[in-house]
């Protein structure tokens, strides 16, 4: 394979992760950037960004991908049943690098795929993929663990920074590994920046890896107040995401979500559980204490 990568394609450049991506990708000033919509997308981007529109079908997929070095998916959970046929598109296009949109928990556990719904479609996505070696297209997964500074702001991993709140399970002893937006851009950055040391593999990286109680702790002494703490268990989390979810309540979704990166056994500690790749990868030093003082002054990280 070629050792470099300019011309790079990214789906879902204007969704949550995949903003972070996409101003990384376009930072780094290393490639020529184009973006892939949908012809009714309204979202506007800078002048110099190419706009490639596609409605998914197999020749406008090619066309989009021709000349193309690599694609990046950022596409959602609803949308990565369209990530099988863009890896085909990717190869008849012939496309030398593909990352699929993973990024977030350790979807390789197999007690993980079996809790989240949606794994199981990344697991047969994952060995598609690697299928398609032989035809020349290279791939590099990322787990990134849940994002933490998004998942403040949002209470998606237990704490809500706006209104104090904070949401512990099993104890809160359970440590697990998180990433900011901006670490998750860094590292795909650094992998297309580095095609042949990251050619064929899952990686696994963080910003940090810390428990619930060591947030809270970090949480309290940059707010400066006591947060409302409330407990519960990720067994209860299971059981009421598994019945809301049924009902197509998509917040039993997020319940499952929460269980699967603070439940004991879905190798969620990927200092434990995996091999973290942010030395090969060459990503800054990020840490609980100073992201969390930034998330309390509004800064960016």
């Amino acid at each position: 394979m070629a050792d470099i990568i300019k011309n790079v394609v990214i789906i879902g450049a204007s969704g949550n992760l995949g903003a972070s991506i996409f101003k990384a990708l376009v930072a780094s000033n290393r490639f020529t950037i184009s973006v892939l919509t949908r012809p009714e997308s309204t979202h506007i981007y800078a002048p110099d960004i190419k706009i490639l529109q596609s409605d998914y079908s197999e020749l406008s997929l090619v066309d989009a991908f021709h000349g193309q070095d690599a694609v990046v998916s950022a596409l959602g959970a609803a949308g990565l049943a369209d990530e099988i046929k863009v890896i085909d598109a990717c190869v008849k296009a012939g496309v030398k690098r593909f990352i699929p949109s993973e990024y977030g928990s350790n979807s390789k556990n197999a007690k993980a795929t079996a809790l989240i719904p949606f794994f199981g479609l990344k697991a047969q996505i994952n060995a598609h993929l690697k299928a398609q070696e032989v035809n020349g297209l290279t791939w590099t997964g990322i787990a990134a663990g849940p994002m933490f500074d998004w998942g403040v702001n949002t209470g998606l991993i237990g704490f809500n920074i706006h209104t104090k709140e904070a949401l512990i399970f099993d104890g809160g002893n359970r440590r697990f590994s998180t990433s900011n937006l901006s670490q998750l851009g860094n590292a795909v950055v650094a992998v297309l920046s580095k095609p042949t040391t990251t050619v064929n593999q899952y990686l696994y990286i963080d910003s940090f890896t810390a428990s619930q109680n060591e947030i809270l702790v970090a949480l309290e002494s940059a707010t400066g107040k006591k947060w409302a703490v409330t407990k519960s268990t990720t067994e209860a989390a299971v059981t009421e995401g598994r019945a809301l979810f049924a009902k197509g309540d998509f917040s039993g979704l997020l319940l499952l979500l929460k269980a699967n990166f603070l439940g004991e056994g879905y190798g969620s500690d990927f200092t434990k559980d995996a091999k973290l790749s942010n030395e090969i990868l060459g990503l800054p030093s990020q840490d609980l204490a100073s992201t969390v003082s930034a998330l309390a002054k509004g800064e960016a990280i």
